[in-house]
């Protein structure tokens, strides 16, 4: 029962054997690196990519999750990864997986440092207070 409904609930072009091309912009920038990661691992001998290009293969793994899912979330990807993986394929890169990927890196970056400012600047003295009154008093409950 292959029905063109059921066709579409899937990220994949069956035919192709591609991810389906979307209008969705965090998804794009997903399959649009993903695609320049693979055809550098594709060019490769496997031996290489088994040891010299773990991180990208790796980030590869992710990248598919992420379209899978149809979440760009879902890929996990934190700058460790993505900095390790621009070390690795730098200069083979296409142009435009190249800028995709340096924008994926500098906004893991600049997400990483406000969730640092933001743990530290949202508690205050007051919120301790708060919650050891509030401590107090479900242990009176009690």
């Amino acid at each position: 029962m292959n029905t063109p409904n059921l066709r579409q609930d899937t990220p994949w072009n069956t035919e192709l054997m591609l991810p389906r091309v979307t209008d969705n912009a965090k998804l794009l920038e997903l399959q649009i690196l993903l695609g320049g990661l693979h055809l550098v691992l594709s060019r490769v001998h496997h031996a290489f990519v088994a040891t010299r290009f773990v991180a990208t293969r790796q980030l590869a793994l992710r990248l598919v999750r992420g379209i899978e899912y149809n979440d760009a979330r879902k890929a996990r990807m934190d700058s460790s990864d993505l900095q390790r993986t621009l070390n690795e394929v730098e200069r083979a890169l296409d142009p435009g997986s190249l800028m995709v990927l340096r924008k994926l890196l500098t906004q893991a970056l600049k997400d990483e440092q406000d969730s640092v400012h933001v743990t530290h600047a949202d508690f205050t003295y007051s919120d301790f207070i708060a919650e050891e009154q509030l401590a107090a008093r479900q242990a009176a409950a009690h």
